[in-house]
């Protein structure tokens, strides 16, 4: 069973693939909202049956200030689902929509399907990960979806391209400029390796060994609450777990994690778990594939070696 249309919009571009994939899962026509330039937008062809270039973003305004043209688009192409990314601009977008739109919205989405009577049913997780809901649409649906959440599909069709000379709100607000951060981010969520460290680390300075094992295996370094948040031992971006990263790689190594259910939250649906930790009591080992009962810096240089 699919919907008839899903339309999909995020403020970053990069993340519109992804959001298409779900799209072209769940409904028979995919449509994506672009804000950017042509180029962006002809670069999406491939993804979606539709792509509608809404012009490049007016300087001094902040991309929530589409939120009236993105709704009347919604509108105007009948959907029946809406897709954006779990950003905090795409958040706060989700939240102007469903008030617009009268339409109900999901946030930290884990996983999407359609019933047989053609509502959308979203699972996400509930109490600090400690369960699940499952939540049913009635009517046009809105999903704040965290990367890494659908497999990678492109159109069945590809795509044409349509002009909306889109025009932004006058909300008062103002945007002045424009800084990058200074801390460094990176999109966990799409690794399909990633070598995850916990408080078993120690120290900051044996960060350099499971640097070097993660080139090894060509995997992204993520991390524990406490590394990033904590000891600020690695970038916000790369903490894992209940209020940080959802991730579904192919395989993912928890060394030095104690595998609380926070985290454990946001690695469930890894192919395969393997950790590597001194405690044969640690929770981790009830959530793992294979496990190894050893000093994670000690093991390390023997597996960086042998990889």
């Amino acid at each position: 069973m699919k919907l008839n249309k899903a339309v999909v919009f995020s403020a970053n571009l990069s993340n519109i693939p992804g959001l298409c994939s779900g799209a072209n899962a769940l409904a028979q026509e995919s449509v994506a909202a672009v804000i950017g330039s042509r180029e962006q937008a002809e670069s999406l062809l491939p993804w979606a049956n539709k792509v509608v270039w809404l012009g490049e973003k007016a300087e001094g305004v902040m991309v929530e200030s589409y939120a009236a043209a993105l709704a009347e688009l919604i509108g105007s192409e009948g959907a029946e689902l809406v897709l954006v990314s779990n950003s905090t601009r795409d958040r706060c977008i989700a939240a102007k929509l469903a008030v617009r739109l009268n339409a109900g919205v999901v946030t930290d989405t884990s996983a999407v399907s359609v019933t047989e009577e053609g509502s959308v049913s979203t699972k996400r997780n509930v109490y600090g990960g400690a369960a699940e809901a499952t939540v049913k649409g009635n009517g046009l649906t809105i999903l704040v979806v965290p990367g890494g959440v659908f497999d990678e599909l492109q159109a069945s069709q590809p795509g044409v391209l349509a002009e909306v000379a889109a025009q932004p709100e006058d909300t008062g607000i103002k945007l002045v400029s424009v800084a990058a951060k200074q801390e460094e981010t990176v999109d966990i969520a799409v690794a399909k390796r990633i070598v995850g460290v916990g408080r078993g680390l120690g120290s900051q300075d044996k960060l350099a060994a499971v640097e070097s094992f993660a080139a090894r295996l060509g995997a992204e370094l993520g991390c524990t609450r406490p590394i990033a948040e904590e000891e600020h031992w690695m970038a916000r971006s790369r903490y894992i777990g209940v209020s940080g990263a959802t991730v579904r790689p192919d395989v993912y190594f928890a060394l030095g994690i104690s595998g609380q259910v926070q985290h454990i939250v946001g690695v469930s649906d890894s192919k395969l778990i393997i950790a590597i930790n001194k405690d044969a009591k640690a929770p981790i080992f009830q959530n793992c594939d294979i496990g190894l009962v050893a000093d994670m810096n000690k093991v390390l240089p023997q597996l960086t070696e042998l990889f």
